[in-house]
């Protein structure tokens, strides 16, 4: 029996974009397109979209708010932010607010964003019928034992005052100043949720978060930013799917907002692994770090162990 083909939408306020792209997917997709975030949703109410992709700029309604009101109204549908200029603060709401997928810089890459659009559709297909918005932390996990822990990589002393001071009250926090102490903290704890610096002690923190996303996609990530450099931010999202962004210096409600929702994003994948399908990590265009990936590999075979047996526990 053959599969039902997948439905993409594409938004674009300029035509000739979206008809564009029509025609590059509708030999293997069923493509519908829109001019207006408004006539997006109203396909959206009509039919069942696998995947999205908005350009950002749009006059009445931005892809930013487009995709955080299509995650409300249907969760299952992948979301790709598609723009043509750098703003870091569109870039970081597309990910606290609309949990993008992916992001794609135009002029795109034909190859790549087929790509995309592939990965995007079947994650969609592997997530069908799952309850996506449903955050409950599981009463059975109140005990001191599987309560998972927040892991600070930081090497600002102030900094992680601060931060151990906004989230010491709901959480055990532990902290690394470098990626080895990282790691092993990693290897000795249960830790649910990152919150890290992109450079931590002259190392990118964004290999690593790769690296765990690949191999440990449970784990989720806020990111700490008061970086210009939304070339990075983009990285970060399509290469190791940073869950959160927060800016500094961080305002305490919000950033403990966000840390509540990666928290209960770590809740989500243990008790439906099949979510993290969802999470997968972009191919990387650089050559891989074999000594990192071994090294993180090696040191947390005990972390795969007590992640599958927690989740074998829900």
């Amino acid at each position: 029996m053959m599969k039902e083909q997948a439905r993409l939408l594409f938004v674009d306020d300029e035509e000739r974009i979206v008809n564009l792209l029509r025609m590059m997917f509708r030999a293997d997709y069923e493509v519908h397109i829109a001019t207006s975030g408004q006539q997006a949703l109203e396909i959206i109410a009509a039919h069942n979209i696998h995947v999205i992709v908005s350009d950002q700029r749009m006059p009445g309604m931005t892809g930013t708010e487009l995709l955080s009101e299509v995650r409300q109204r249907s969760p299952a549908t992948m979301r790709v932010l598609l723009t043509g200029y750098s703003d870091l603060s569109a870039i970081v709401g597309s990910v606290n607010e609309g949990e993008v997928f992916r992001f794609i810089n135009k002029p795109w890459d034909q190859a790549e964003i087929k790509d995309i659009i592939a990965d995007a559709v079947e994650a969609a297909r592997a997530t069908a019928g799952i309850a996506l918005l449903s955050t409950e932390v599981p009463a059975h996990a109140s005990g001191a034992d599987e309560r998972p822990e927040l892991l600070l990589l930081d090497d600002s002393p102030s900094h992680r005052e601060a931060i151990s001071h906004i989230l010491g009250v709901d959480y055990t926090v532990r902290c690394a100043t470098s990626i080895p102490e990282a790691l092993s903290i990693l290897e000795q704890h249960n830790v649910g949720v990152i919150v890290s610096e992109a450079v931590v002690g002259g190392q990118s923190a964004g290999d690593l978060l790769r690296v765990l996303k690949q191999h440990y996609p449970s784990i989720t990530t806020v990111m700490l930013t008061n970086s210009a450099d939304a070339d990075l931010v983009i990285k970060l999202i399509n290469g190791a799917q940073i869950f959160r962004f927060a800016t500094k210096p961080v305002r305490a409600s919000v950033f403990q907002l966000s840390v509540s929702a990666a928290m209960k994003e770590h809740y989500r994948f243990r008790a439906n692994p099949a979510l993290v399908s969802r999470h997968r990590v972009a191919k990387s265009k650089e050559p891989e770090n074999e000594e990192l990936v071994n090294s993180v590999v090696k040191s947390l075979s005990s972390l795969r162990s007590r992640l599958s047996r927690l989740i074998r526990r829900n």
